[in-house]
This record gives C-alpha cells, structure tokens and sequence, in this order.
C-alpha cells in the first residue's frame, strides 16, 4: 500500500511523525461523529417541516457560518497557536450538538434551536478547519504533503461512508437525539487527542490589524495565478455536491423508502470517496492541473446518473461515482495550494480554501432546495447535475493555464 509511485495511498505520514498520528486519529474519531449529523439533521429537519427548502435552508446557514469562520479561521490560525484554536472551537462545536440532543428530546422541538446549533457548528468547523489544514504540513515536512492530504482526506471519506448507514439505524431505533449525543461524545474525545500533538505555534513575523492581515491574504490569493485557479474550479466542484439536500425526498418519493435506505444514500458518496483516496498514489505520476479539471467534470455527471434512476442500487453507485471524483479533487486542491502558499500565509490560504468550498456548497444547497420544489427531485437531479456539468465547461476554458503545466 505504501509502494513509491504505486496506485495505493501513501501511508508513511502515520509511520513517520507521532504529531501526524494524534491529528489523524483525532479528525477520524471528529468525523465519525459528525457522520451522524448527515442524516439525523436533514431528517428531523424534514420530518418537523415537510420542507426541502427548509433542510437546505439548514444546510445553507451552516454553510454561512462555516464560511465566516473559515476567513477568521485563517486569520487567527496565522496568528495563535494552532492546536490550542483547534481544542477551543471544537469544545463549541460539542456545545451545538449537546443543544441538538437536549432539543431533541422536547414533545415539541424548536426549529428554531437547530438553526442556532447550524451556526455554531458551521464557526466552530470553520475555526478548526483551517487551523488543522494550516498545521498539517509543519507536522509532515513540505514533501509529504499530498500524502498527507490523502490521509487527512480518508477520515473524511470513512466517516461519510460508514456512520450515514449507522445513523439511519441508529435513527430508525433510538431516535436522532441518540445521534447528536453521539457526535458530542465523540467530539469530547477529539479535543483530547488533539492535545497530544504538542504545541503548535504560527511562523514569527510582524502582526497587522486582523482585518488588514485578512485583506492581505484575499489580496495574495487573487495575485497569484495558480492559487487564483485552484480556488475558482474548487468553487464550482462544490457546487456539484448542492443536490445532496434533495435526499431525503429523494428516497421518500422516488424510492419510497425510509431512514435505513436514506443513510446508504447518505454513504455512497463516502464509499466512493474512500476508494478514490485509498487509491491515490497515481497523483504524483500525472499532470495534477489536467487531473482537477477531469475529476471536476465527473462530479456532475454522477449527480446526473443518480438521478435518472428509481432504483436504489443505480442511485448507490451514481453517487458513490459523484463521491470518488470529489474526494480525488479535493486532494489534488488541497496539495496544490499548500504547496504554492507560503508558510506565513498557509493559515489564510486555508482558510480560503474552505471558503470557496462552503460558497459554492451553499449556494448549491440551496438552489437544489428550490428545483426540488419545482420539480420532482429526481428531475432537479438529473437537471442540476447538467447545468453544473455546462458551468464546469466554462471553467475549464477560463482555466487555461492548468491544461498545460502542474501549478506552483
């Protein structure tokens, strides 16, 4: 698995630095437990209001949030010591989901309370985020850092493809309360990992006004040509993941099924990401610009097949396919920019590196929300899917540059 140059992931990160250990084991165990929020906060979502307009509207405000926390998130990674922002905005974030837990257990929840935990889940992720992908080169070494993405890229992966079909059980049997008690339990045992990596401080320099530092960063990324590419193509990959918010009427009406096969959906773009990431090693052989812009392009086209089918097995492998293609593109994004942004700008960088994630996320949820209101969800699959595979065009050709050399 470990091979130089082979097609298996690299896994030598693990074996090499103890630091890179606790961080991985600390993002899994974090990304277990959210896993679980995939399907039991669409779900009650849906069950409580009947809305899709509203499971996106959900989905949105932690997009908004996780987008401001992604800018201060830089900033402060930038400026503190890196581990001790991670501990303190993942001890918010099992704040939000011990409110979801106790809200869930009302006669009557209020709606109202998961739009609050939405926001302070989405600041807290953003916080931690860009502080975590920020510290990961300095624990690895500069050379490391495309394994290094992969790894860090594979919790993601494993726990978006086993907790959803976990969660739907767990859902269907003990309710959703049981599955943001879970996800507050396990974020309790993140922040203790993550305080076995040892100190983590920001290179030394001269501090600016943080707003100043912010503008500084922004202006950094929009000069620099291949920073500048790797932001725009990731802000419509992002786009193509809006339709996920469709699910669960998806599954109601098109599938007519319930909770259990509504987490398996949940997990198919997990199961292919995991295969995608565990097969990683071919991205330091190819052109890494030209490998985004294809992966780019096989992200819609899954939404598409998804779509056009009414049987759950099509529907698993369209987004399974959806799933793989994201999770290639996402490593090839995150290695690209690490490697170009300096080492006193790596905490912004990263942080606009969510940013664009959550804006081109968002803006999807939500105007998937709106086709599923006008059409039936299969039909605003297959039509979404197309109009983003048409947008992605577009982008490739304003993305010259990144067909003829690998970025740096």
């Amino acid at each position: 698995m470990t091979a130089q140059g082979g097609l298996l992931i690299d896994l030598s990160p693990l074996r090499a630095s103890r630091p890179f250990r606790c961080a991985f084991a600390a993002r899994l165990v974090s990304v277990l437990g959210i896993g679980l929020l995939m399907v039991a906060l669409p779900l009650q979502v849906y069950e409580l209001t009947g809305s899709s307009v509203q499971v996106a509207g959900v989905a949105t405000t932690t997009a908004a949030a996780l987008f401001f926390g992604s800018l201060a998130g830089g900033v402060v990674a930038d400026r503190y010591d890196r581990r001790t922002v991670i501990q303190w905005s993942r001890s918010a974030a099992g704040v939000g989901f011990l409110l979801l837990g106790v809200n869930a257990i009302l006669p009557d929840p209020f709606l109202s309370a998961i739009y609050l935990a939405a926001v302070i889940d989405g600041l807290a992720g953003g916080v931690s985020g860009s502080a975590l992908m920020a510290m990961v080169p300095v624990l690895v070494g500069r050379e490391k850092v495309a394994a290094a993405g992969a790894l860090v890229s594979l919790t993601t992966d494993l726990g978006t493809m086993l907790t959803p079909a976990v969660a739907g059980l767990l859902v269907a049997k003990a309710g959703v309360a049981s599955a943001y008690f879970l996800c507050a339990l396990a974020t309790t045992a993140t922040v203790g990992l993550i305080t076995a990596i040892g100190p983590s401080p920001p290179p030394q320099r001269d501090l600016q006004n943080p707003v100043r530092e912010l503008i500084s960063g922004i202006g950094f990324a929009v000069r620099h040509e291949s920073i500048r590419l790797i932001l725009l193509t990731g802000l419509i990959g992002m786009l193509a993941g809006g339709p996920l918010v469709l699910l669960p009427a998806f599954a109601d009406i098109e599938l007519d099924a319930g909770a259990g096969t509504l987490g398996l959906l949940y997990a198919a773009p997990g199961a292919g990401a995991v295969l995608g990431t565990l097969t990683s090693g071919w991205m330091s052989r190819v052109n890494t610009g030209r490998a985004l812009l294809i992966t780019l392009a096989l992200m819609p086209v899954g939404v598409i097949v998804a779509g056009s089918w009414s049987h759950a097995v099509p529907v698993f492998l369209g987004l399974a396919g959806f799933g793989m293609a994201r999770a290639v593109n996402m490593v090839l994004r995150y290695t690209m920019l690490q490697q170009a942004a300096p080492e006193d700008m790596r905490g912004r960088m990263s942080g606009l590196l969510m940013v664009q994630s959550v804006a081109g996320t968002a803006v999807g949820s939500m105007v998937a929300g709106i086709a599923g209101q006008l059409f039936a969800p299969g039909r605003a699959l297959v039509l979404y899917g197309v109009a983003v595979l048409v947008l992605t065009g577009l982008t490739a050709l304003a993305a010259g540059p990144l067909h003829r050399k690998d970025p740096s």
